[in-house]
């Protein structure tokens, strides 16, 4: 009778057991059928797929059945591309609401998280990084970091830490190691998990900073040129994702300028032309320069990662594909001659021959905006990286799981996989066939919901 009774029991915690991680039909809140899901771990596509979503996760992933079909709460894809949504690591808000616009008043948050928003997820962007805004949005920011389905989900950084007191709106200013752990500590209990750094900070700042940050397991970024401190110095510091690829061209002219090296042949670095040196500062370098592959050498010993940001210097110079059709605001639009602006393309193929290296040589890309129409603007990115010559199934995982662990956030975003939150594109034409397809329509789901404009 003990033994019938033993039996009874373990049967039923059993059924208790595996009760807890499986779904009836109706339990589910959202299930993909017959989809050809992108892989991004083996960048292989793996056709009659159904992907199984609960309480905005993926729970489970299987060949696609004649249930999973009829069930009421599924969306057939046709075997039409599903891919991780995108990630837009370098985003400043005044992009988006202006240089000058202060919001502060708690009633406007919610709009102006829409508005954000609204720039972003039509576009298949979900997930969002500052990088350096003003301290007096952070209130906001604060706001926008309790997840939900119907806004993207953003990862504020505070301002941007500096030892110059430049009084710039994305910066902060930190007097010495006592004021940056006291900073970074506020942005802690504030819920941060990121930080940024600027060029214009001293070493002693960046090595507290960098220390700091590792010591409370946050992520910390940084634009570095050399203005007060070397990329080799933050790189031996521990110093491992930087902003933007024309950082180490950068790097190479100041290292000319402080051996006396001859650069009259470069426009003056002042505010009229200092846009145009920066295309010139391309030219004169050039993509094979020793120190260029020595940077490069010192970047995959250190497993470092970097923002290209391509969109920023094709987009004035008419290299950007038109069909995004992304707006010329009144900065862009240079008024060069022929001469230059043909200088300035020049000048982009020697930052892309670049990129092409730091790709060539397994260093992580990742995507950022750090632009007007920041959505448009990933998108161009991934079309510009491809353009370079990276596949474009490299350029949707560096969309998607290279910027995911970029920011440390790989656990939750950047591919499809059970345990990942459910951020999906469902693309009506596959980039994968070709890479404008990225522009054609596109069902987003976020949180394992189909999002659509309030």
């Amino acid at each position: 009778m003990l033994k019938n009774i033993d039996s009874l029991l373990i049967t039923i915690i059993l059924l208790s057991f595996l009760s807890c991680d499986r779904y009836s039909a109706g339990d589910y809140q959202l299930v993909i059928v017959n989809a050809s899901v992108y892989n991004v771990n083996t960048l292989q596509v793996e056709k009659n797929k159904s992907i199984f979503i609960q309480n905005g996760l993926i729970k489970k992933i299987s060949k696609t059945t004649s249930t999973d079909i009829t069930l009421k709460n599924a969306i057939d894809a046709h075997q039409k591309l599903l891919t991780p949504s995108f990630i837009d690591v370098h985003n400043h808000l005044n992009f988006i609401f202006g240089d000058t616009i202060e919001i502060t008043n708690p009633k406007d948050f919610q709009t102006s998280r829409r508005i954000l928003t609204e720039q972003y997820i039509p576009y298949g962007v979900t997930v969002v990084r500052s990088a350096g805004g003003r301290e007096l949005h952070i209130p906001m920011e604060q706001s926008w970091m309790k997840h939900h389905p119907d806004y993207i989900d953003y990862y504020p950084s505070g301002g941007a830490l500096v030892s110059l007191d430049t009084k710039f709106y994305n910066h902060t200013y930190v007097s010495d190691s006592t004021d940056v752990v006291s900073k970074i500590k506020e942005y802690h209990k504030l819920g941060f998990e990121h930080i940024k750094v600027y060029s214009l900070i001293k070493e002693t700042e960046l090595k507290t900073a960098i220390r700091t940050a590792r010591e409370l397991d946050m992520s910390i970024f940084g634009h570095i040129e050399n203005s007060m401190i070397s990329i080799e110095k933050a790189c031996e510091l521990g110093l491992t994702n930087f902003e933007h690829a024309k950082t180490l061209f950068l790097e190479v002219i100041r290292k000319y300028e402080i051996a006396s090296k001859d650069l009259s042949n470069l426009p003056p670095d002042d505010d009229e032309n200092w846009r145009y040196r920066e295309y010139e500062a391309f030219n004169f370098i050039g993509a094979n320069n020793p120190s260029l592959l020595s940077l490069i050498e010192l970047f995959k010993k250190n497993s470092a990662s970097i923002t290209p940001t391509l969109h920023l210097y094709a987009h004035p110079i008419g290299l950007a594909n038109t069909d995004n059709q992304i707006a010329m605001h009144e900065e862009d639009q240079l008024k060069w001659s022929g001469v230059k602006l043909n200088r300035a393309k020049k000048g982009f193929k020697e930052l892309t021959a670049l990129v092409y290296k730091l790709y060539e040589n397994g260093i992580m890309l990742n995507s950022g905006s750090d632009t007007y129409e920041p959505g448009k603007t990933i998108l161009s990115e991934m079309l510009l990286l491809n353009e370079l010559g990276i596949p474009m199934n490299e350029v949707l995982k560096i969309a998607s799981l290279n910027s995911a662990k970029t920011l440390n956030k790989s656990r939750s975003y950047g591919s499809i996989e059970v345990g990942k939150k459910a951020h999906l594109i469902l693309f009506d034409k596959s980039p994968l066939t070709n890479p404008l397809n990225l522009l054609s329509k596109k069902t987003v789901i976020k949180d394992g919901i189909v999002w659509v404009k309030h």
